[in-house]
């Protein structure tokens, strides 16, 4: 078997942590690529729920568990989660020693940051993934080796930025203290490892945080997260060449949401949003936050399929509309007149387009439980012949057995 990566087709919360929970027992090792602890990958076994914002959702599976140097990583957080697993999970966790740090600085820049924005304000989890990346960038982030080693880090210059642009850096000796704990024996070389597997005759399952319409540079900026999010972003977060990429897998839910600020064209209100909601159980797993409900974009997940070359998709939260009387989907968008389907060209004016409908079936009523019923099969159909993907599983459920193989 080849590697395979599942990255997010919308703005993220597609239920990507579910299927990288069922998908991960035929691989050697799952490995988180971006992001950082704004992330929340929810699996439920059983009757119960395991959210997970940095360790990788395979780590009930028993299987390796990887983070890769595209990772912001959080090591308070790490620390919390990694307290909750049983200790043989824990041993099976490989840092890359080139990860950046989110310090509590950054967290507090971030909050900054939102404040200032006012109004204008992006919506950011608050964790401070956006001013870690930043620090990295700036060349003035601690990485994951930097703490380990207790003579590799200088906090002199960083210190002087944080105050500058008014964070509290006085908390960071005590937090590179409880950093090296938390990550010392577990650093290593996530890329060579990622190879070494594959040279075994191994493969890998690649998990991405958020989703592609939050790609940094080819989401809906500026409401983007501080990542990128997109299958061709594995090889510079892992380490790895282009060609150990593996194939993608797209996750969509069968309608959309999104969570912060930012346009949506297929948003909607009232009951039936709020019902979808309760559904769908539609917060935040990270903050809470009510999600925002719309219906199915076709223009926006047409964009995504071709940004990661998916050819295959995962449907996600289909019983979620089954008590839902008439099912939408968004075919093109309409602006100033004209009529369009493609994405990149309303990317700009996203927040003016007005959604052009379709209402192509009913989902009232189906069941799952013996398998997919015709009202599905007829979903399936259409966006297969809409995105030319093949759909390969269908996600009716949040317990991992509530999945159907196509």
């Amino acid at each position: 078997m080849t590697n395979l990566s599942v990255v997010g087709l919308q703005w993220g919360d597609e239920g990507k942590g579910k299927l990288v929970d069922f998908l991960a027992g035929r691989f050697v090792a799952v490995a988180r690529f971006n992001g950082g602890s704004n992330a929340g990958h929810t699996v439920v076994i059983g009757a119960k729920r395991h959210t997970f914002h940095l360790v990788p959702s395979g780590a009930l599976a028993g299987k390796e568990l990887l983070i890769g140097a595209g990772v912001a990583l959080d090591t308070e957080v790490l620390s919390q989660e990694l307290s909750l697993l049983p200790p043989r999970a824990r041993k099976r966790l490989t840092v890359d020693n080139r990860c950046s740090l989110v310090s509590p600085a950054d967290k507090g820049l971030d909050v900054a940051i939102e404040e200032i924005r006012g109004g204008s304000s992006i919506g950011t989890t608050r964790r401070g993934i956006g001013p870690a990346y930043a620090m990295r960038a700036l060349r003035l982030a601690l990485r994951a080796s930097d703490v380990v080693d207790e003579g590799g880090q200088d906090l002199g210059p960083m210190t002087d930025v944080y105050r500058r642009l008014g964070a509290d850096p006085s908390g960071l000796r005590k937090w590179v203290e409880g950093a090296r704990a938390t990550l010392k024996g577990r650093l290593g070389d996530v890329g060579a490892r990622v190879m070494d597997i594959g040279s075994s005759g191994g493969s890998v399952l690649f998990e991405a945080s958020q989703g592609t319409l939050l790609d940094l540079l080819h989401g809906s900026y500026p409401y983007v997260t501080s990542s990128h999010t997109l299958v061709s972003y594995i090889p510079a977060g892992l380490g790895i060449p282009l060609s150990e990429a593996g194939e993608p897998l797209g996750v969509a839910k069968c309608y959309t949401t999104r969570v912060g600020g930012g346009p949506f064209p297929t948003e909607i209100g009232g009951k039936t949003a709020a019902a979808i909601r309760e559904a769908g159980k539609e917060y935040g797993a990270t903050t809470g936050r009510p999600r925002r409900i719309g219906w199915l974009d076709i223009v926006a997940l047409r964009y995504a399929v071709m940004l990661n070359g998916a050819k295959k998709l995962a449907l996600s939260k289909l019983d979620v509309l089954s008590g839902v009387k008439e099912f939408k989907v968004c075919t093109s968008y309409r602006h100033l007149g004209s009529e369009s389907g493609n994405f990149q060209r309303a990317a700009a004016h996203l927040g003016e387009v007005e959604p052009v409908y379709e209402s192509p079936l009913t989902l009232h009523g189906a069941e799952y439980a013996s398998g997919l019923p015709r009202q599905a099969q007829r979903l399936v159909e259409y966006l297969e012949d809409a995105l030319k993907v093949k759909v390969t599983l269908i996600s009716h459920g949040e317990e991992r057995s509530r999945t159907i193989e196509l």
